[in-house]
């Protein structure tokens, strides 16, 4: 088994996945692999640190600050 990691983010490489979704011995699994902004955030949730508000006008009011 070879593992390939193709950026799935120009043209050429979606025709690349395209075209190796049509051939028998090729099996694409897609993995959204979170960026480093969004695993920091998962942790801070994770830790409890997040900003609690009573509704929307108090979250508003904090972003505010």
């Amino acid at each position: 088994m070879i593992t390939i990691i193709i950026n799935d983010k120009t043209t050429d490489a979606k025709r690349m996945i395209e075209f190796l979704r049509t051939q028998r011995y090729a099996k694409i699994i897609d993995e959204k692999i979170p960026n480093t902004s969004l695993l920091k955030s998962m942790e801070e949730a994770r830790l409890g640190k997040v900003t609690r508000t009573k509704n929307i006008a108090d979250l508003l009011e904090k972003l505010k600050k």
